[in-house]
């Protein structure tokens, strides 16, 4: 099928770009209007010649990709790109009157009459069924709707030869266990009661031999078109068995069954200019491997053919000398920085926007479409708390799918945590095949992504300021959340992708603190703003910046320039939360005994009353923060932030 011929097939919905790499990657499920779909891998993603292509130094490193693509907007009525899917789960029920008919159909109807049913032998609307299959390696299949109807101890009936299956119940309820699989055919009825128990997976009853089993992973992995053996589990004494991964029902729709792993990085200056946009593209990488193999290996003379090859640079008038000189920095950075993470990746984010404008020696004009910084002056009472404040008015932020998981929410995956790599769903191939369609296809080289504009601030406190912060009532404090969160860690599937310390979740409670009251001020809501924290041994900063999949945003961010107010502001507003003094008295080192989750005992004094945010805006799932070491009277921050 060619790329005209793609054009054509019928469309079950739309979705925006930006939910291509968030709720709606490859690998979800999505609820359209008449229809519940499965997206497919990037393999099945059509006239992607009409894709923006998106640069990004860092990421590709990080990412070992090429380059990256964002679906282009449709322009009119036509469909500018097409984005593969299939109808998933496959097993619906009749809405006609009285029928309620469980059955599979197999591909979209080609009319708008609906899908057929077997029952009425005419089609209609049919409902997508609610279960499907999954495990925690990510593998997903059709909920095993004849097997479950003859799996009732209470009534065994084996599984007849031509099962006709109906869906009951629902009337007064919406639980699972109001709803029940009959088999019209031999009479055999069970209840989904206990079809999503997550330990012990899907328990099927064999009516001959008197005894139920354990469903088994069937490996599949429909985005892909593809299958593959389920993982061995050990057992309790660390020994292979003979069982996968346990497979366990799950409702289509839900936030589990998708978390996508995105990885942000932030365009600095010397990024966004001309040259360097164009040294990143496939086009000029294709040409200097070509003049390599030439035995072109002088840069100064390769950067005189990218001159004389490209008239826009002629044009703004550029010199090979210029050229050079990018081609040199950039070779530079790369032997700098060691890039394997995004936490690499705020290393060189958290130098570049310290710098000065004057630092980068750029005509302001060749960058004012991507980035501009401004700093902000600082009298000796803001000199006490920051270091830095930088005002970003134009902010340009990409953001990268790389992979996604179930169940539960993805880590940080490098050579150093190879051990969690089975818990990774691709997102294509990966490797030469064909398509559905014949269409040969090769190892993909780009990853989806969204650019999104907005401004931020940027803010590096002052490390005599931390440590003031940081005393030993504080510390002491602090040490039993890093004890919690070392016990989740041990039982959690992913590693931590962020470094956790004293210093980390100081800042992170800032860092929610000021974002309430920046929404506040500005007029943004608490989902649309973000946080990009820069914690380690040699940072101390943390970004706010807003963006959007459009042109940008409105300026609210950078107009609040007095930020030791704002600081003042949200600590004294904060004082009290409307869960206090419950809130408030949350000790970490007792929360073991009050018999809290690991997960909640990741955090100190924090509820959604406080400092908790939409999960859009934190970049660490709401954990890891304390409201009581900001503003307690006796030993919190509040204390040593210097008067407005």
């Amino acid at each position: 099928m060619s790329e005209e011929e793609e054009k054509y097939i019928p469309s079950p919905g739309k979705i925006r770009p930006n939910q291509l790499i968030t709720t709606f990657g490859p690998g979800s499920i999505v609820q359209t209007e008449h229809d519940s779909v499965l997206v497919m891998g990037t393999d099945f993603w059509f006239n992607r010649s009409e894709y923006i292509q998106k640069n990004h130094l860092y990421l590709e490193k990080i990412t070992k990709k090429d380059h990256f693509r964002m679906p282009k907007k449709p322009a009119g009525k036509s469909n500018a790109v097409t984005i593969g899917c299939t109808s998933f789960p496959k097993w619906g029920f009749c809405k006609l009157a009285g029928c309620k008919r469980l059955q599979p159909h197999k591909e979209f109807a080609t009319s708008d009459d609906g899908f057929f049913c077997e029952k009425h032998q005419k089609y209609g609307e049919l409902l997508p069924a609610r279960l499907v299959v999954t495990c925690k390696q990510g593998h997903l299949d059709e909920f095993p709707w004849v097997k479950w109807a003859h799996s009732n101890p209470d009534n065994p009936v084996p599984v007849c030869g031509d099962p006709k299956l109906k869906w009951k119940g629902g009337t007064h309820s919406s639980s699972l266990s109001s709803y029940k699989i009959e088999c019209e055919t031999c009479g055999a009825i069970n209840s989904l009661r206990n079809a999503t128990k997550r330990d012990e997976g899907i328990q099927l009853y064999d009516a001959e031999k008197d005894s139920f089993y354990q469903y088994s992973c069937t490996g599949q992995l429909p985005w892909l078109k593809q299958e593959e053996k389920c993982r061995k589990v050990k057992d309790k004494g660390g020994q292979d068995n003979e069982k996968t991964e346990t497979a366990f029902g799950i409702i289509a729709r839900a936030s589990s069954l998708y978390y996508s792993k995105v990885i942000r990085g932030i365009i600095i200056p010397e990024l966004a200019h001309p040259i360097v946009k164009y040294l990143q593209t496939k086009e000029c990488k294709d040409k200097i491997d070509a003049w390599r193999d030439a035995e072109i290996d002088d840069n100064e003379k390769i950067a005189g053919l990218i001159l004389k090859s490209n008239e826009d640079f002629k044009m703004r008038g550029y010199t090979k000398e210029l050229i050079f000189e990018f081609m040199k920095k950039l070779s530079e950075r790369e032997q700098l920085y060691t890039l394997e993470t995004e936490m690499d990746l705020k290393k060189i984010e958290y130098d570049d926007l310290q710098r000065n404008e004057s630092d980068y020696d750029l005509d302001e004009a060749e960058i004012d479409e991507e980035i501009v910084i401004k700093s902000v002056e600082l009298d000796d009472n803001h000199k006490k708390v920051f270091k830095h404040i930088r005002q970003l008015p134009i902010l340009t932020a990409v953001e990268v799918l790389r992979y996604f998981t179930r169940i539960s929410p993805p880590g940080e995956i490098t050579e150093m945590h190879g051990a969690h790599k089975h818990f990774i769903c691709k997102i294509q191939f990966g490797q030469n095949g064909e398509t559905k369609y014949g269409q040969p296809i090769k190892a993909k080289t780009w990853l989806p992504c969204v650019v999104k504009k907005g401004e931020g601030i940027f803010i590096v406190f002052n490390e005599d300021f931390i440590n003031k912060c940081l005393n030993d009532k504080v510390t002491e404090r602090l040490n039993s959340m890093i004890q919690n969160h070392k016990d989740w860690e041990q039982v959690s599937d992913w590693p931590s992708s962020q470094e956790v310390d004293e210093k980390f979740i100081l800042l992170h409670s800032i860092s929610h603190l000021l974002i309430k009251e920046i929404s506040l001020a500005s007029g943004y809501n608490e989902a649309s703003i973000s946080e990009r924290i820069y914690s380690s041994e040699d940072m101390h900063g943390l970004l706010i910046y807003t963006t959007s999949a459009g042109d940008g945003s409105l300026g609210g961010l950078v107009r609040q320039i007095n930020l030791i107010k704002i600081i003042t502001k949200a600590l004294n507003n904060k004082k009290t939360c409307s869960r206090d003094p419950i809130c408030i008295n949350e000790d970490p080192k007792r929360m073991r005994d009050k018999g809290l989750s690991l997960h909640l005992r990741q955090n100190g004094s924090a509820c959604f009353g406080c400092m908790m945010l939409p999960e859009t805006s934190c970049e660490n799932f709401n954990k890891m923060m304390d409201r009581k070491i900001l503003v307690d009277e006796n030993f919190g921050l509040v204390r040593e932030i210097p008067d407005a």
